[in-house]
């Protein structure tokens, strides 16, 4: 392969995994999520066909598939539990293509999901085995893909068990992210136990305080505020700040709350901790500039 073609893959790499780093912050629905998730994985690949499968109460199940009827794998399901080493090596489903590859979704060590893509052409995926690059660049996309999927999961739970506070703290103190109500006057009205420890203080401590104070330790809303956004335009809204007083990089995200008579209250407010992801992203930008 010519240095100009190597040159023009590598720039067509970065620019899908920019794209799958930028995924939860677009104005989303969670299907549309899903369907960009499996759509990437097949671009990336250059694959025939790709299906996203999710962990759900401990099975592997189909939620997306592109390039083959949804209809054709919607009851096949794997256990969660299975060896990753078989989840990897093994066809999940039994589809006429010559060649496929499993690629699991792992955020803190959590399997979030699995890529699953298909080839006529023999040995199709061997590239990603066998160069180093292409590998790193795979391993990428799909740690940034499970940040968007499992924030998509997140995101709509939360609109599932926002009414009600006994499931909200039964299920939502189990997520690691950082999840508050906000008032339209920036006061924390319910959080979840991540954030009693993130800044080591009682939850107690948290209800009723002003967010900016809580999360960035200031007197006034971030100049950049994805609250405030939500409040003047009504729609969801996100940015990504570095925070000396949370001590790294966050994609913050807000969306507006209403009340049973669909009146605003203020934002459901997600905050994911992307340091790492960040770095990572860098370190590829820096290894091939």
């Amino acid at each position: 392969m010519s240095l100009l073609s190597d040159e023009k893959k590598i720039y067509h790499r970065i620019k899908i995994l920019s794209d799958a780093f930028l995924l939860s912050s677009k104005p989303m629905d969670y299907k549309s999520v899903l369907r960009m998730a499996a759509r990437h994985f097949r671009v990336f690949t250059e694959a025939d066909a790709s299906v996203l499968m999710l962990n759900h109460e401990g099975d592997l199940v189909p939620v997306c598939s592109l390039g083959i009827p949804f209809s054709k794998v919607k009851d096949v399901s794997r256990p969660s539990s299975t060896r990753l080493k078989d989840l990897i090596t093994r066809p999940i489903f039994d589809v006429r293509y010559t060649s496929f590859m499993n690629t699991p979704l792992i955020h803190k060590k959590k399997l979030i999901g699995l890529s699953a893509v298909f080839s006529t052409v023999p040995e199709k995926f061997l590239l990603f085995e066998q160069e180093k690059f292409e590998f790193l660049f795979l391993t990428m996309l799909a740690s940034h893909i499970a940040v968007s999927v499992e924030n998509a999961n997140q995101v709509n739970l939360i609109q599932l068990l926002e009414c009600s506070r006994s499931e909200w703290e039964k299920a939502l103190d189990t997520i690691d992210d950082l999840i508050t109500i906000h008032d339209a006057d920036f006061n924390i009205i319910r959080a979840n136990m991540a954030v009693a420890r993130k800044f080591n203080v009682d939850i107690r401590e948290v209800i009723g305080k002003k967010c900016y104070k809580i999360f960035h330790g200031t007197d006034e809303p971030w100049p950049t505020c994805p609250h405030r956004t939500s409040l003047e335009t009504m729609k969801k809204c996100s940015a990504e700040i570095e925070d000396p007083h949370m001590g790294g990089i966050f994609q913050i995200t807000s969306f507006p709350h209403l009340d049973e008579t669909r009146k605003y209250r203020g934002t459901v407010h997600v905050v994911k901790d992307v340091t790492e992801h960040r770095k990572m992203m860098n370190q590829i930008i820096n290894l091939n500039s």
